[in-house]
């Protein structure tokens, strides 16, 4: 776990502050942050007082709060279309800084190059900026670079969010599975795969060849000799946003083909853009959609694959009970999960898409509910089934622009099945059917070798049976926990004895000594402070937990020694 160092201390002053601020003392508090008062938006919505916070600290924070509005099974979904609205609203970096970081990659002057580099940026981000540009060869392109500096802010802070995490742990209750810890790490590696553009590089690279015989999709080329870890250098595609064409003719058969092309993605490639939000997808002048910007992608394997094609079949052909249980086993629980229930929910969701067109579903209805509908029932999925959930949530806030008028169900249908075909064609379940008995054979196979390890560990006594009782064991906690109350009270009443005893015998103190007063001080002393501890554990024995209060004063103990260093 990284440590803070001294100079991160006004750091974390001013997360305090901030946070305060805005209403959120008590988890600054819950976080070890000596902080006071409140803020005067204090009464705003949760999502929107949590996006000034993040908006507030600075890029590292924005960016967590743009990975977090894709990730439905982290936060609510109001809190997530809040976060969707941070803007890296930041002004470009400084031309002499930029212009020598880009010499630096690219090895020689920037003249050298590109015959021209237009110093005012396309756009500008937190973490990065785009440039126009033209190489020696006259092609036109994009140039993406690293903003000098980001990267050491975004560790140092890194470094900070850890630290808060884990004195949070414990306290604060997420969805799902989740822990503080476990958040952030995941947010480590995103923003770690996003400070490295040779993996965006790749996945565009990955993306545009797997379309390169489509003539309805592509994605900008990558000129890897020009392009670094800090620096992108792609083509520069020419197009139009596509909610331009919102209320043409064109409207339809240009989400014809983002249907076609996210089918393609998930159940084809089983690789996926992870963040298809209008301003990343162009039409060009050809009539293709070009995908840009590959920071967030998704990979599906074939088991995943596989069992999304069992819940989109559930999905469109209105099996609550198979979608549930499609769910359940595709994410992890811990303790029993009321299925019943859970199905009546996803029964309650599927009735919504049913008949029903896009513009006269609710603005909450998304394939988003399912996954959150899952975290509620502590079903945790794998990330890339959340990014993918918000990504066809973004497909499915564009489809309710563009075609508000189509029933979003049967639009998809013919590709269920399209899938239920090719699930149920001869080489499939000839495929499976091998597949299925080659397993039995390794079965078979196996079974007398565990039969005779079975044996040798019973022979040998080698071989435990532990039976775990749920409430058995909250029966022992609530006899250790009396126990120890009836301990501290026997302490007490006879400390209490013993000061009757000595107030009895109360003489002359000898050699001018109040030996008989002092111990009766003691004794009541003791007895006082038994008292008080009985109350203490009567009133808060739940948050007395041992292990709790151990992790929190290592957390300190990380946090000082760190500090020191």
């Amino acid at each position: 776990m990284p440590h803070v160092n001294v100079s991160d201390l006004p750091r974390l002053r001013e997360i305090g502050v901030v946070l305060a601020r805005h209403g959120f003392g008590q988890a600054a508090r819950l976080a070890g942050l000596d902080v006071e008062g409140g803020g005067i938006s204090h009464k705003l919505p949760l999502g929107r007082r949590l996006r000034m916070v993040l908006a507030d600290l600075g890029p590292t924070f924005v960016k967590l709060g743009q990975i977090l509005s894709v990730r439905p099974d982290i936060v609510p979904r109001d809190v997530m279309e809040e976060l969707a609205t941070l803007q890296d609203d930041v002004p470009p970096a400084d031309p002499a800084e930029l212009r020598q970081l880009l010499e630096r990659e690219l090895g020689a002057p920037v003249d050298q190059r590109f015959q021209v580099f237009d110093p005012e940026p396309l756009a500008s981000a937190s973490i990065a900026q785009v440039h126009r540009a033209v190489l020696r060869d006259g092609t036109e392109v994009a140039v993406k670079v690293q903003r000098p500096g980001i990267e050491e802010r975004i560790r140092s802070d890194l470094h900070i969010l850890y630290t808060l995490a884990q004195l949070l742990q414990g306290s604060l209750e997420l969805p799902g599975l989740y822990t503080p810890v476990g958040i952030v790490r995941e947010f480590d590696a995103a923003l770690t795969r996003e400070l490295d553009f040779i993996q965006e590089a790749q996945a565009a690279t990955r993306f545009r060849s797997l379309f390169a015989g489509n003539a309805d999709v592509t994605a900008p080329r990558i000129f890897e000799e020009w392009s670094t870890r800090r620096l992108l250098v792609m083509e520069l595609i020419e197009g139009r946003r596509i909610v331009e064409f919102e209320g043409t003719a064109d409207a339809e058969p240009i989400m014809d083909k983002v249907i076609a092309a996210t089918y393609a993605q998930v159940f084809d490639h089983g690789f996926f853009h992870g963040d298809p939000h209008p301003g990343n997808l162009l039409v060009t002048p050809e009539g293709r959609i070009a995908y840009l910007d590959f920071g967030i992608t998704g990979q599906l394997t074939g088991e995943m694959q596989d069992t999304l094609v069992q819940l989109f079949l559930a999905l469109v052909f209105q099996d609550a009970e198979s979608l549930a249980l499609g769910l359940y086993r595709a994410g992890a629980t811990e303790g029993r999960v009321d299925l019943k229930g859970f199905r009546g929910e996803i029964a309650r969701l599927m009735a919504k898409y049913h008949g029903a067109s896009l513009g006269q579903l609710s603005e909450a209805a998304s394939l988003v509910e399912f996954v959150q509908v899952a975290a509620r029932y502590r079903i945790r999925l794998v990330p890339e089934y959340a990014v993918l959930a918000r990504a066809t949530s973004l497909l499915d806030g564009l489809a309710r622009r563009m075609l508000p008028d189509v029933d979003i169900v049967e639009r998809v249908k013919p590709y269920a099945q399209r899938l239920l075909g090719s699930r149920l064609s001869p080489e499939r379940l000839t495929g499976d059917t091998i597949r299925l008995l080659q397993h039995a054979q390794v079965a078979a196979r196996d079974v007398p070798l565990q039969l005779n390890q079975l044996m040798l560990d019973l022979e040998r006594g080698n071989m435990t049976l532990t039976i775990r009782d749920a409430e058995g064991d909250k029966i022992r906690e609530d006899l250790r926990h009396v126990g120890t109350r009836v301990a501290i009270a026997a302490v007490a009443g006879a400390l209490v004895v013993a000061d009757a005893i000595m107030l009895a015998a109360w003489g002359p103190a000898p050699f001018g000594v109040p030996i008989v007063a002092l111990a009766v001080f003691g004794t009541t002393l003791m007895a006082s402070l038994a008292m008080w501890a009985l109350v203490i554990h009567v009133v808060a024995a739940d948050q007395l937990n041992p292990r709790r209060l151990r992790r929190a004063m290592l957390a300190v103990l990380r946090f000082l020694a760190g500090g020191r260093r």
